[in-house]
């Protein structure tokens, strides 16, 4: 969803994108109606801030007239099976998205700030790179799964989560849980890498069938 706002005074020249991650009580039956839980407010944060700090877009190409107009893209993921390793899952469909959006062309007159929307012109955003998450489950004994089930989650004494994008280190979450060695976690990070660019040949693949 997308709609054209004013720019803020401190980023004249800069629109907006707002993810939001939803988890229904569809998706597990561990949710409940209601405001949003705890888990869809953190994960919703830590998309919101690895979209800012991988810079993977230039949120300038989204000003349409500085200190007048931009676009603001609501971004909203919905989980309809929580399984597990719900940031991988997030950051993917985010990417996909952002991907294969496109937004109308749109002639502004500064003078007068009429606007003029051409539904029939419409042009890809730019994206820069490309991040991707693998989520670790962490038991005793040193052992380490990638990929965890939601039960796995429960199980184990800790999860990690490294967010790379192409041969750089984006992000390494851990909420709390058992400690890491030094060498686990460059194992991690090596494994993440590999399994990154497994990811984007799957987004790239899902977005260009013809099926979709």
């Amino acid at each position: 969803m997308w709609e054209l706002v004013a720019p803020t005074p401190a980023e004249p020249d800069v629109g907006y994108l707002v993810p939001n991650v939803e988890l229904p009580p569809l998706c597990s039956p561990k949710f409940r109606p209601g405001p949003p839980s705890d888990q869809a407010q953190v994960s919703g944060h830590f998309v919101a801030e690895l979209i800012a700090s991988s810079g993977c877009i230039d949120l300038h190409q989204l000003c349409i007239a500085p200190e007048k107009m931009c676009w603001v893209l609501y971004c909203d993921i919905l989980c309809i099976n929580h399984d597990g390793a719900l940031l991988d899952a997030c950051i993917a469909a985010l990417i996909a998205a952002l991907r294969t959006v496109t937004l109308p062309h749109v002639d502004f007159d500064a003078e007068t700030e009429e606007m003029v929307v051409h539904e029939d012109r419409r042009k890809h955003l730019e994206i820069l790179s490309f991040p991707a998450a693998t989520t670790y489950a962490m038991f005793e004994d040193d052992i380490l799964i990638s990929d965890p089930t939601a039960e796995e989650e429960n199980l184990c004494s800790g999860v990690l989560t490294i967010v790379v994008q192409g041969s750089q280190l984006c992000s390494v979450h851990k909420p709390g849980g058992s400690p890491l060695s030094e060498t686990q976690l460059q194992d991690c990070i090596a494994l993440a890498h590999r399994r990154g660019n497994s990811i984007n040949k799957m987004v790239t693949s899902a977005i260009s069938s013809p099926e979709r």
